[in-house]
């Protein structure tokens, strides 16, 4: 039996910070990416810092809910996805979070910061 090939954006794995909904992280796994949550790696109010310094070092695409996330220092190498929706609910992130997933072909998730809205999302590409 032949194994389906998944296209190289399925090379992106992610750290989903501690606020964000672990049905966001079964929806990824369902459409085959790899998906670490803070909790798992015992990381819980570990300060944002040090969290996307964490993705940083294991090549990961942070995903968060924390605006907060955009008064740091970004690194150039730094892939981060800030989700800026209201209300903050499954019923709304998960159709937009579809969104990127489509735009792979346009758009690269590593090196990149994406600040995801409801039914559009502005991508600081870097390349």
């Amino acid at each position: 039996m032949r194994r389906k090939r998944l296209p190289s954006s399925h090379k992106s794995s992610f750290l989903l910070d501690e606020n964000v909904s672990n049905n966001l992280k079964k929806h990824l796994k369902s459409k085959g990416y790899a998906v670490i949550t803070v909790q798992e790696l015992n990381k819980r109010g570990i300060k944002n810092s040090q969290l996307l310094e964490l993705a940083r070092n294991e090549n990961r695409i942070l995903i968060t809910y924390d605006k907060d996330f955009l008064s740091l220092k970004l690194k150039p190498e730094d892939s981060l996805i800030i989700i800026n929706i209201h209300p903050l609910i499954d019923e709304n992130v998960l159709p937009a979070f579809n969104i990127i997933l489509q735009s792979l072909s346009t758009i690269d998730f590593n090196k990149n910061i994406i600040v995801l809205y409801e039914k559009d999302f502005i991508s600081n590409e870097k390349t």
